[in-house]
């Protein structure tokens, strides 16, 4: 018979929790691509991999305490997830704004996953993403990253952290368009500098009818710029994957 200590259970259970809130809200595995099973299945190994560090930690003696300790991992896992999301959710921000500047968010495209309708490059930035995320080793440094965080913070959360969390958002939300303008900006350049040539063509020469021949000329530029800027992506991911687990944690 395996004897298991409650602490230990109670430790596992509440860093489950943590980590389940976390997976949730941190991009790209909020995608609909990564099953729900999975996603739990990764939780239980954070959480294992961490139970002994948290159970010298989770010191639980009362209903009250419990309570109070379970509201603090939702906490934790939440904002943990969002200063994640701010960072690495730049990279499908400039797929949107891509696609506001090229004018491929016209047509309308289904997401056969979700069924719902989603921006074309956007759409392929959040596959491209995923993808890099597990390809470049991205996920070790936020897996390792949120490791730190059972022995940064317990069952309680210090007032010198709520102190801190509006700055520390409102300047996460300033790199986060700093970042997506970084990433879309030399695209939407290429895009804006084709549409002012293809109107000066259309002025200079209005017989040769530019517009006709304007939308599909923008498309190949598009498609060729886009497999350039594409090739960046690797980088930009590390990047901003080293960003936030050097802000949050103090380091890879």
């Amino acid at each position: 018979m395996i004897h298991i200590p409650l602490a230990d259970i109670l430790a596992y259970f509440l860093g489950m929790v943590r980590a389940t809130v976390f997976l949730f809200t941190c991009p790209p595995l909020t995608t609909s691509a990564i099953p729900f099973q999975a996603r739990v299945a990764i939780a239980g190994g954070l959480s294992l991999a961490a139970l002994p560090v948290i159970s010298h930690e989770y010191l639980i003696t009362s209903d009250i305490a419990l309570i109070g300790a379970l509201v603090t991992q939702v906490i934790l896992g939440a904002l943990i997830g969002l200063v994640v999301q701010l960072f690495i959710g730049a990279i499908q921000a400039a797929g949107t704004v891509i696609d506001q500047f090229s004018g491929l968010n016209l047509p309308p495209a289904i997401d056969p996953l979700s069924l719902d309708q989603s921006p074309i490059i956007a759409k392929a930035y959040e596959w491209t993403t995923t993808m890099l995320f597990f390809s470049t080793g991205a996920y070790i440094l936020v897996f390792k990253g949120f490791e730190k965080s059972f022995s940064i913070f317990g069952t309680t959360i210090p007032l010198s952290y709520f102190r801190n969390i509006s700055s520390l958002i409102t300047s996460d939300m300033v790199r986060f368009f700093a970042a997506t303008v970084e990433i879309a900006a030399p695209l939407v350049a290429v895009v804006f500098s084709s549409q002012i040539l293809l109107g000066l063509l259309a002025k200079s020469a209005p017989q040769a009818n530019i517009y006709a021949l304007g939308f599909p000329l923008q498309i190949v530029v598009i498609i060729f710029t886009l497999s350039l800027a594409i090739l960046a992506l690797p980088n930009d991911l590390i990047s901003l994957t080293q960003k936030v687990v050097s802000q949050l944690f103090g380091g890879p």
